[in-house]
């Protein structure tokens, strides 16, 4: 049987949010947990109680790490204390009492905990609501019997009826019930807080400590959230398509953190700046959903649903094992086979002619995702991936049908052809022997847990690190290119950091480390032209922000890359300045200013990768091609919807450079 201290913690789990009831005040659950353990202590006969004072029974310990501190103390006292003394003595020791119920919980098999200290039910638990079975015996799981209990005519055991007078007492209903729900049930509560005597004690003494000495002073009412002006109909779209994070940083300049903007059919209330970066890290999982703005991303795709609009628990577990496939490691360890790929690619760049960069990256990006991820080479697709994903972004951006054109149909068809293709490559050919790839990872995990990634969902699964990076590290590879090819001074820079890893010998991932003229093109690169300016998402919970309230079910964009183009944090912002990121100056590391791959729990998974990729990439170009510097004064063209890409930026390659080291082995 758990003590009544563990199954409060269980009625009390919010598992969409993998955390406890964010919106119960800490002292609530605190009296709760010394009212669980007073209540445990008078069933096993070590104290007793009446209206007067809490008397002791038995010292003996029960070796219990939950009751038996309390019980010590209370049997050293001499005193004559009440009820409400020793609930008040308890409660101050309320976070020890959690940290051992939680423990005592994970370790037999009840909870899970995750990344970032996330908890949620074992599947087994979530899915039976009941505990694993002890001495043959298994048990309800403690919210299925207590909503039982409540919405019922059926006479709950006693343990039940105490722990529900508890609940009531400190407010725990409040966090679990909505305000229709503790209506219908407010007389049940009353009726069954009274048929039993240690929890109506317990509900007594805990109303008198709760009792405020004095009325809390009325809240000042929260500002109106200022509106940027538009034109009809289009609102604000136009704008915002010249450019996201100069359009967003001008209304933050003007009018502060956040503010109201339209676009065609949609409107949305705006947080922008570091705040807005900051307040999103820290209290994203609980004032934000996901779900919503992207929706449209993966039903498009016959999918139930993407790590981009799973929260809660099952993000966490999606996430933790999708990291394993982005983590840095597969760069080191592979450096090789990527410098191969990348010499194969740029090889077919003809010479002499100018051709247009990001086709010819998106193929590059597109052959070392597919051999990385997944161990399969997405030639012949690439085309049809660029536009699903296109097409994909549109429709649950602004234009929700956009995927019933024929063009958009055919890529679907030929991503699903490509998902297919790739799945029977892996069940044929078997996980890597090594470090397993990324779809290595998401079978493991398919087989694991058959509803966390059902059967359809794979395919859109398996084309994700394939479409991210044509979106994303392609775009920033084409970026990162101008900046180097418009400033000569920069490229012999770079060049010569290149030259000198290949002149080692074969490139090792320790020698990646030493790409620091690279590293810190590609941050600034990031910074004017970040992957992720801004996130969609859905308000869960209302909440005050910058004097404003946002109420929940609000539409937010939340602009988490508008610092970097703020003078306070990276002075005369629009100049390229690679110098931002010495030691010495740091820009980058104030809070809030530097988030080009977003930031929060669904910050992008690629944030460590990526970098290393595009120093990698770019080393292995200027060791092995002349390119044709860009003039000084050429300014380029950019698009920024649905995502932020260059548009018609042409190279020429000059000529092929020759070397008597070889650059792999």
């Amino acid at each position: 049987m758990l003590r009544f201290a563990e199954e409060i913690l269980i009625l009390v789990l919010d598992e969409e949010r993998g955390d406890l009831a964010t919106s119960l005040p800490p002292r609530s659950l605190d009296l709760a947990l010394a009212g669980a353990v007073l209540m445990d202590l008078a069933l096993e006969d070590r104290i007793d109680t009446d209206t007067e004072r809490l008397m002791l029974v038995d010292a003996t310990p029960l070796g219990d790490d939950i009751l038996d501190p309390a019980l010590a103390e209370i049997a050293r006292d001499d005193g004559a204390r009440d009820t409400g003394y020793w609930l008040g003595r308890i409660a101050g020791r309320g976070d020890r009492i959690r940290r051992a119920a939680l423990a005592r919980l994970i370790e037999r098999g009840i909870l899970r905990s995750e990344a970032h200290g996330l908890l949620s039910l074992v599947p087994s638990v979530s899915r039976s609501r009941r505990y694993p079975p002890v001495e043959g015996q298994s048990v309800e799981e403690a919210r299925l019997r207590i909503m039982r209990a409540l919405f019922s005519d059926d006479v709950p055991d006693p343990r039940d009826i105490a722990m529900i007078a508890l609940a009531n007492a400190c407010g725990l209903f409040r966090t679990i019930l909505s305000s229709e729900e503790r209506a219908q049930v407010r007389d049940r509560i009353d009726l069954l807080t009274n048929l039993d005597l240690i929890g109506r004690t317990m509900s007594l003494a805990i109303e008198g400590l709760e009792a405020p000495a004095e009325p809390p002073p009325e809240p000042p009412q929260p500002r109106e959230i200022p509106v940027v002006p538009g034109i009809p109909l289009l609102g604000n779209g136009l704008a915002m398509r010249k450019g996201l994070v100069h359009f967003l940083a001008r209304q933050y300049r003007e009018l502060g953190p956040i503010f109201r903007i339209r676009a065609p059919g949609r409107r949305f209330v705006c947080m922008a700046g570091p705040e807005a970066a900051d307040f999103l890290a820290t209290h994203g999982k609980t004032a934000f959903r996901s779900l919503e703005p992207m929706a449209n991303f993966h039903n498009q795709m016959d999918s139930s649903r993407s790590i981009l609009t799973m929260d809660g628990i099952d993000h966490v577990t999606t996430r933790k094992a999708q990291a394993r496939g982005y983590a840095v490691r597969a760069m080191r360890d592979r450096s090789r086979e990527v410098v191969d790929i990348t010499r194969e690619e740029i090889d077919k760049w003809p010479a002499g002619e100018r051709f247009e960069a990001l086709p010819e990256f998106r193929n590059v990006i597109a052959e070392q995702m597919g051999h990385m991820m997944a161990g399969y080479s997405p030639r012949g697709y690439t085309e049809d991936l660029t536009t699903l994903l296109g097409g994909l972004l549109l429709s649950s951006a602004t234009i929700p049908h956009v995927m019933k054109l024929p063009r958009f149909r055919r890529a679907r068809e030929r991503g699903r052809e490509l998902a297919r293709t790739v799945l029977a490559h892996k069940r044929r050919v078997g996980p890597r022997r090594t470090l397993p790839d990324f779809i290595d990872l998401m079978l493991e995990l398919r087989d694991a847990d058959p509803q966390l990634l059902p059967e359809t969902n794979l395919p859109l699964t398996v084309l994700a690190p394939y479409m991210v990076g044509l979106d994303t590290t392609a775009s920033t590879c084409a970026f990162m290119l101008y900046n180097v090819l418009k400033r000569p001074r920069l490229m012999e820079r770079m060049t010569a950091e290149a030259d000198a890893l290949f002149d080692r010998g074969p490139v090792s991932g320790a020698a990646l480390q030493g790409l620091d003229v690279s590293r810190r093109v590609a941050m600034e690169t990031l910074r004017i032209h970040p992957v992720s300016p801004a996130v969609l998402r859905t308000t869960a919970n209302s909440f005050e922000f910058a004097g404003h309230r946002v109420p929940a079910g609000s539409q937010v964009m939340i602009g988490t890359a508008v610092g970097h183009m703020l003078e306070e944090y990276f002075p005369d912002p629009e100049r390229f300045d690679i110098e931002r990121y010495t030691k010495a100056r740091g820009e980058h590391r104030q809070p809030g200013a530097y988030a080009p791959f977003g930031t929060g729990n669904h910050r992008c998974l690629g944030s460590g990768l990526v970098p290393l990729q595009l120093g990698l990439t770019m080393a292995t170009i200027l060791r092995e091609l002349v390119l044709e510097p860009v003039a000084p004064d050429h300014e380029l063209r950019v698009r920024s919807f649905p995502t932020m890409q260059p548009v018609r930026f042409r190279i020429r390659v000059l000529g092929r450079r020759t070397h008597s080291v070889a650059i792999t082995a």
